[in-house]
């Protein structure tokens, strides 16, 4: 993210690209080879993918990234697409010690067995489970997996929050020409219900992150309030 950048090439330290704080209430992820937070299980072709039509099996834009495909690199060819892959893919993980993600079938057993004595797994069977799946896996490239999702790991949960609270539209793009919507549960949904839902999500099929409290929810829903208070155009 601009002006925040740790590293500025990738000989200069291991912390290039390796995710940095929260911009705009988005929390950027790590570019490098992670396994759980970053690009260690994708492919040079799950990259292009991404950058070209903005999802792929491993996930879906979302905030800021989005602008950046959408006016930007959808527009590349396949050269430079596949050169940007190739270049991502060489840089090694930052953190040398994380563990490698591996799914657990735990969650998915108990909710197809009607067990939602979890926190959060109601609310997850209820606003979620339809289009993200019970086992977590979605419906790729229509809806973005959760398990197993380097944004849903992420020590910091302020994207999964927003994304809750706000909702998420994938644009279409020129190879991918239907949007998709997911609608925001801000207004039908307490601080602690959403930390409840997210922090299922953050524990479920081997991600395995630790929760969040409501706490974290209500300064982010402060957050969003005062963006949308500051971009209203009083009427005369």
């Amino acid at each position: 993210m601009t002006l925040q950048e740790k590293a500025l090439t990738a000989q200069e330290s291991a912390v290039f690209l390796s995710g940095g704080n929260s911009v705009d209430g988005w929390t950027p992820t790590s570019l490098r080879g992670e396994n759980r937070t970053g690009l260690g299980r994708w492919s040079e072709v799950d990259i292009v993918g991404f950058l070209r039509n903005g999802r792929t099996a491993r996930g879906s834009v979302f905030g800021g990234m989005t602008s950046a495909i959408v006016h930007g690199t959808q527009y590349l060819n396949d050269k430079d697409l596949s050169s940007i892959a190739h270049f991502l893919k060489s840089l090694p993980a930052c953190d040398k010690d994380q563990p490698p993600w591996q799914y657990s079938p735990t969650e998915t057993i108990a909710l197809h067995n009607g067990d939602t004595s979890a926190r959060g797994a109601r609310l997850y069977a209820d606003r979620c489970a339809a289009c993200h799946r019970t086992d977590g896996y979605a419906y790729p490239t229509t809806f973005p997996p959760l398990a197993g999702n380097p944004v849903v790991m992420n020590p910091a949960p302020d994207s999964l929050i927003q994304i809750v609270l706000a909702g998420s539209t994938l644009p279409a793009m020129r190879s991918s020409p239907t949007t998709f919507v997911m609608p925001g549960f801000g207004k039908t949904m307490t601080d602690q219900q959403v930390a409840d839902v997210v922090s299922f999500i953050r524990a479920s099929w081997g991600n395995d992150t630790g929760p969040i409290s409501k706490e974290n929810v209500r300064r982010l829903r402060k957050f969003q309030s005062k963006i949308i208070s500051h971009t209203q155009i009083p009427l005369n």
